[in-house]
């Protein structure tokens, strides 16, 4: 009789065992396939809905190519000088600089006249993301990313219209 009672418990009790390795797989399957397939899928389409219903630059979360090929796709109708800025870079010993033609480009004409009346404001935004950046930063991989925290950095600036892209001419670093 005893022997009987002992085979029904390690009977359940591996049935419960199955049951719970299977849970476990299953739970394990479902985040993994989540975090792989679905949870990209939605990041990419709300950026793209950004994007297209706002027409506008937007912050897109900080992954290598998702600002270049915005940037690359978008060819301003004017845009604004802002000269020659020549900086110190953030490298140890500050023995490094970077000299830079930035241009501003936008869609709206009315643009062209706040962007002079603000020029100083511009230049100095500029200046401190520039200063923040070490030689290696400027090559072409991160440049896009140079070219957005410019864009997202002056637009709060401006009242009426946005820029849409920042154009780089005779990089030189040293």
């Amino acid at each position: 009789m005893e022997n009987r009672v002992e085979k029904k418990s390690g009977i359940s009790f591996k049935i419960v065992l199955t049951t719970l390795l299977l849970l476990i797989a299953i739970s394990a399957g479902a985040y993994f396939g989540y975090n792989k397939f679905l949870k990209n899928s939605s990041k990419n389409s709300s950026a793209v809905s950004q994007n297209s219903s706002l027409g506008q630059t937007q912050q897109v979360s900080n992954q290598g190519g998702g600002n270049s090929s915005y940037l690359q796709q978008v060819v301003s109708d004017y845009t604004f000088d802002l000269s020659d800025f020549t900086v110190n870079l953030a490298d140890e010993g500050g023995k490094n600089y970077l000299k830079i033609s930035v241009f501003l480009g936008y869609d709206d004409k009315k643009l062209s006249a706040e962007l002079t009346d603000k020029k100083p404001m511009i230049r100095d935004a500029v200046i401190d993301i520039l200063r923040t950046k070490k030689v290696s930063d400027i090559n072409p991989k991160y440049m896009d990313n140079i070219k957005m925290e410019i864009i997202q950095k002056i637009n709060p600036m401006l009242e009426k219209g946005k820029l849409n892209n920042v154009y780089f001419d005779d990089i030189l670093t040293q």
